[in-house]
Formats: C-alpha cells, structure tokens, sequence
C-alpha cells in the first residue's frame, strides 16, 4: 500500500493530476487586453424595447477548457441561440476577478474590478462577446458592485487605502443590527488585525467608504471604464446600502441617493456629444447608456426612491414584488395583487420610470417557474406571459424559458447547469415552452402598445377567475385575457369605451383563438372558450395588426 501510495503521489505531481487522480486544469493568467471601443449605436431608452436575459455565466455553457464550469465563450457559442428566442440584451453575473471559487462561486465578492474572472476567460474573450453581441443587434450589460469588495480585495490589503477606504472601528459598536432587519452588531462588525469592519454581507466582503472622494471616484472609474470598451448599461447591486450613518440608519439614506446621481451622471456622459468617441468612426455618434437598480425591497413603494426624479437616478429598477405577484395570481386564483402592483407603479412613480420585472433570479427570492408550478406546463407559460407581457421591461433568468426546476432556500439550486438538451428538445415542438415563450416575445417586441401605459379591466367572472388588461400607446390597444383557473372560461371584458376603443372595433388574435365575435360590441367584447391557464393577446385598435402568431395553448 506504501509503495502505491507513493506512486500515485508522483503521478499528481508528474501528471497535474488532482487528488481525485483527474486532470488538474491550470488556469493561466491572462495577457490579453481591451481597448477603448466596440460600442453600439443606441437610441435614448433603448432599454424600453428591451428583452433581458439574465446569464449566470458559471452555469450557462462551458466553451472552454472543457472543466465544466460556463465561461464568456460558451456564452459567445450561445448567441444564435438567445437571438431566435428573441432576445436582444444579455445580462451577465458578475465577471471579475472574485475570492471564492467553490462550488457556488458567485462572483459579488470582487477582488480586481479591472481583471476577468480565470474561470470565464481572458479580456480578448470579452472583446469578442461585446462584438459578437453588437454584430447582431444585440445589447450587452454587466453586474456591477459598488457597495462592497472581498476582504481579499488589493484595496482591503493596502496599507495606504485600507483605513479610508474602508468603515472601520476599535471594536464593535453597540446598537446595529443588518441594514434589511434583524441581527446584532457582530453580524456586522467584523474583526480583522484587531479593530472592526462594516459589511453586512458577512466575514469575506468589506463596505467601502462612500464618504471618501477617492472610493467614489475609483468606483465611478470602474464604471466608466468598462462602459468605454462596449458594455451598454450595467446592473447595480445592493444600491440601498452604499452609505450608512449610524445604526438603523443603513440603507435608504439621503447620501445614498446623492452618489447614485453621481453614477446616473457618470452614464450620461454618453450622450452629451461631447465626449467618448467612436474610435475609428463618426466622432459625432455616442452610445446611450443605462443601468438597472437592484433595490430588494418588500414593497413597491420602497423602490419609488431609487428613479430619484424620472432622470437623474436609475434607468430601471427591478421590480422584486412582480415574481410573487404574478405566482399569486396564478396559485391562489387572485388576479388583484398583480393588477394592484401595476396600478401603483404607474400611479405613483416619476414620469419616465420604466420597472425591469422578473420571472425569478439567482437569489432566494422565489422558485424558477418550474419549481413553483411542479412542472405544470400551461402554469409555467401563463407565468412567463405575465412577466413578458407585463408594463415593464421584461427580464428572463436562464432556463426559465424551458421550464428547468429550481427551489429557493439555497442559492446553488436557483444556479444549476443550463439544460441544453431540454433546450434543444423544446426547439422542435411547437407548444413547448420554449416556443411559447419565443411567441410571448415576438408580440412584446413587434407591438408597440405593449410597451405602453397600463389599465385593469373588469370581467364579469372577476379576477379569481381572470385578469385582464389593455395596453396602449398613441392610438394602438392592445387587450391581454388569461385564465387563472385549470378549467374553460368564457368571459366578457367591460368598459372598453373608457379607453378609447369604440362599438364596432375590429379584434384580432395576435396569440390565441379568437372563438367568438371579431368586433367590440357596445363597450364589450365576449372572449369565448379560453382554455385551462390560457391567454389571449388581442389588436384591438391602431390599424397595425400584423396577423395571428400563434393559437390557444392546447
């Protein structure tokens, strides 16, 4: 047995085998580099005609060193992919170099924001994502963490940053808690070579000091540079929390907002004609930028704070409130908390808002679709369609478009490998959800009006049986209609007058079966026969009907 063992150690040591006697894969530093560029010509708002897809890069596709671990080539090899499904802007988790490596590497625990990640590729596979992306039209953003570093972080470790660049004291002081609710001091003071540091997101990662010029400018040079070598916009994580005052005074805060206008104005900077140029082309052309709030809250009201006055704070704030919502309304047969939600945000946030809503995430929010539904296909694409087809900017998480399962309670679950042989599976059948979810977002990005402001309408089932809304933009109207319960409802949908939408009003199925008069009548119209978890997306006025994509679910 000795003599064996010594052999199989020599082998690891030979061979670069693991202990396991596997190959151990070297990861190799990178050399390569990206310049100043690769950007997209993007219209002002472009991100309200936008369709998001949310990669977790780990788990997306592996398309290098064969180590099973998704990279930023295997999300390049995707590409054709997610543009049949129809999505035009790709967001991708955290990219840059991180600490922790393990099995549920997440990557919010930033060591070098200026370096990628060893395991997702070097800077040159970067350059040519951002160009594969734009060649075809596409957009492409990146997660980005202002509020906290990992305590392996460069900055951490300098001894001339380290004390200001950091929320640092003696010893734990009394009176905190965790900046969500809960918790004591020592959840969030946390010791190291002696004295205290502030993170409410545990031992391994450290707030930095937004009080300090020199934090603010870093991070808002963090930005800027990755802006100027093509990414379109970027997610912003744990924006409640760069500035904290005292305890119970964590999030939210006044000094908060100051310096996310100071990020907004940072993003402006591409569209005032003035500065970053095209290289190598009209120095007149600019990139429109944007970034996306993640202000978990648990309550639509708490995310108002964060559009500051419609143009000065975020572009887009995610929507946490819409995933339970709209599992609400198809779980309990109750249409009034996703129509309520919808209602508030339009009647109470700044003109120029526009909500990213969510079907689910990496985070213990909520189950994937698949999860939550326990498989049930209709279930699964009526909630897709509700996320779709909603007022906002729709974001999808990978695999949600195939129904992959995945329960909350542990992050690693919402995080598993991307099923490609379900995916190409689904390709080939018409009715699956993959398909379904590319005839969803077909109607989104073909129809204006979807895009549109918002109106609850009444039916004379009522919403545990139904909801139903129209969406308009100039003159178009668009009616969506979907069953909340497993069986056959016929319904009549009220009040159309009110919205502009005259007697005698040509409908048209843009998806579903029409199965009933094709005109209003009166300040009506009779949607006949919607099946079990079904939906109807119906023109109703505008003149731009452009035919049936597709019919009733069967």
């Amino acid at each position: 047995m000795r003599i064996r063992t010594s052999l199989l150690v020599l082998a690891l040591l030979i061979g670069g085998l693991d202990c396991a006697g596997t190959k151990a894969l070297q990861y190799q530093p990178d050399t390569t580099t990206i310049a100043p560029g690769h950007q997209q010509d993007n219209p002002p708002n472009w991100y309200s005609d936008a369709v998001i897809y949310q990669v977790w890069v780990k788990a997306f596709a592996d398309g290098m060193n064969g180590d099973g671990i998704g990279d930023l080539p295997g999300v390049d090899q995707k590409l054709d992919y997610l543009k049949s499904l129809g999505i035009n802007t790709i967001w991708l988790s955290p990219i840059f170099e991180c600490s922790y490596k393990g099995d549920n590497m997440h990557g919010y625990d930033t060591t070098d924001y200026y370096s990628i990640n060893d395991r997702f590729g070097r800077q040159a596979d970067l350059q040519k994502l951002i160009d594969d992306v734009h060649a075809r039209d596409m957009r492409i953003i990146f997660d980005f963490v202002p509020n906290h570093t990992s305590s392996n972080n460069k900055w951490f470790n300098d001894g001339t940053k380290r004390n200001d660049w950091y929320i640092w004291q003696p010893s734990p002081p009394s009176g905190w808690g965790l900046p969500w609710g809960g918790g004591t001091s020592t959840d969030v003071w946390h010791q190291s070579n002696g004295n205290y540091f502030y993170s409410p997101f545990g031992s391994g990662m450290a707030d930095l000091n937004f009080y300090n010029p020199d934090v603010k400018a870093a991070m808002q040079n963090v930005a800027r540079y990755w802006l100027d070598r093509g990414f379109d916009g970027m997610r912003v994580d744990a924006v409640r929390y760069l500035c904290e005052s005292g305890p119970g005074a964590q999030a939210d805060q006044p000094d908060t907002h100051a310096r996310l206008r100071e990020f907004r104005a940072v993003l402006d900077e591409y569209a005032t004609g003035d500065s970053h140029p095209h290289p190598g082309n009209d120095p007149n052309k600019h990139s429109v930028k944007m970034m996306i709030a993640e202000a978990w809250t648990n309550g639509p009201s708490g995310i108002a704070p964060y559009y500051g006055n419609g143009a000065n704070e975020f572009n887009m704030c995610l929507d946490f409130s819409a995933p339970w919502a709209i599992c609400n309304a198809i779980k309990s047969a109750d249409a009034t908390q996703l129509t309520g939600l919808w209602e508030f945000e339009q009647g109470h946030y700044p003109a120029g808002y526009r909500t990213a809503t969510f079907d689910s995430n990496h985070d213990n929010l909520i189950s994937r679709p698949g999860t939550l539904y326990n498989g049930q296909k209709n279930q699964i694409i009526l909630h897709e369609a509700m996320n779709i087809l909603s007022p906002g900017t729709p974001i999808i998480y990978y695999g949600n478009e195939i129904g992959m399962p995945g329960k909350s309670g542990t992050d690693l679950d919402l995080r598993q490998p991307m099923d490609w042989s379900a995916a190409s599976a689904q390709a080939s059948q018409p009715d699956s959800i993959l398909s379904w979810c590319k005839y969803l977002i077909k109607a989104k990005t073909t129809y204006k009006a979807l895009k549109g402001a918002y109106s609850t309408l009444s039916t004379d089932i009522g919403p545990s049986k139904a909801v139903a809304y129209a969406m308009r933009v100039d003159n178009e109207s668009i009616l969506v209609v979907a069953n909340l319960t497993g069986t056959t409802q016929s319904l009549v949908i009220s009040d159309l007058a009110a919205l502009g939408i005259p007697d005698g009003s040509p409908i048209g199925a843009i998806i579903g079966d029409l199965k009933a008069s094709n005109s209003v009548s009166g300040s009506h119209y009779n949607v006949k026969d919607l099946p079990p978890f079904g939906l109807r997306v119906l023109y109703a006025t505008g003149g731009s009907f452009k035919g049936n994509i597709h019919g009733d679910l069967p």
